[in-house]
């Protein structure tokens, strides 16, 4: 199923291509976004970032530094490490409150230049954190709508489900942004109905590899929304943003 370009498509990653012969690049952070005032450790997955001695940020009134060195970590041995990489950086990043920016560039400095530019995602909505296990319909976790859920295809294979109260009628909105931030996550997500029957489902939207579905609610009753990676990957790097909302 396609569906419609998105605005966020815009806090896209750049282009993973290194800068220069040798340089590092920088292809996504754990979280995927901070919130406006954010004051905290950030990760960076990336290449080449074992001689990085700095992270630079275009806006000045973004504070960032190393914290610790960067370490190498490779990710799972089906993956090549131009889309999870083959290291990561900690960093210690602080936003004002009143940041407007959809997104900060970050840049990593490193003995044979500096990377391009990576773009963080700045997102002021409220997040509530994936709480596994949440494996199944009898484990789906709870959702109060709208919500973003910040979350990760934990493990190979595995299924992240959660459910929430719907009224026949209503329309919502169920949408992965995961790819479209550097994450390796190849989401497909499908929504069902009390009886477990399938209300609809969406694999890529308009060229990402990022599902945006929306569906008409039957009935009224419990709803589950169950994501997955359609290529079966998953570990702690493979990072994902869940919004679900009802449109009018």
């Amino acid at each position: 199923m396609r569906c419609f370009p998105l605005l966020l498509c815009l806090l896209a990653a750049e282009d993973k291509a290194p800068a220069g012969k040798g340089a590092p690049a920088l292809l996504y952070a754990v979280p995927l976004a901070v919130a406006p005032g954010h004051h905290g450790k950030l990760t960076l997955r990336g290449l080449r970032l074992d001689g990085v001695t700095a992270v630079k940020a275009a806006d000045p009134k973004v504070t960032v530094k190393l914290a610790g060195k960067p370490k190498a970590s490779k990710g799972p041995n089906n993956y090549p490490p131009e889309k999870v990489g083959d290291g990561e950086l900690e960093v210690e990043l602080g936003l004002p409150k009143d940041f407007a920016a959809g997104h900060v560039e970050l840049v990593a400095v490193g003995p044979k230049g500096e990377s391009k530019p990576y773009r963080l995602a700045v997102d002021p909505s409220p997040v509530v954190a994936e709480k596994e296990p949440n494996g199944s319909f009898d484990q789906a976790q709870e959702l109060t709508l709208p919500v973003v859920v910040a979350g990760a295809i934990g493990q190979e294979r595995d299924v992240d489900v959660f459910r929430f109260a719907g009224k026949a009628g209503e329309k919502v909105r169920v949408e992965v942004v995961a790819a479209r931030l550097g994450s390796p996550v190849d989401g497909f997500v499908t929504v069902y109905d009390a009886g477990r029957q399938v209300v609809g489902s969406c694999d890529d939207a308009d060229g990402s590899p990022d599902p945006v579905l929306t569906v008409t609610l039957p009935r009224d009753g419990t709803y589950y929304v169950a994501l997955i990676d359609a290529h079966d990957g998953g570990g702690p790097l493979f990072p994902y943003r869940l919004r679900v909302a009802k449109e009018k």
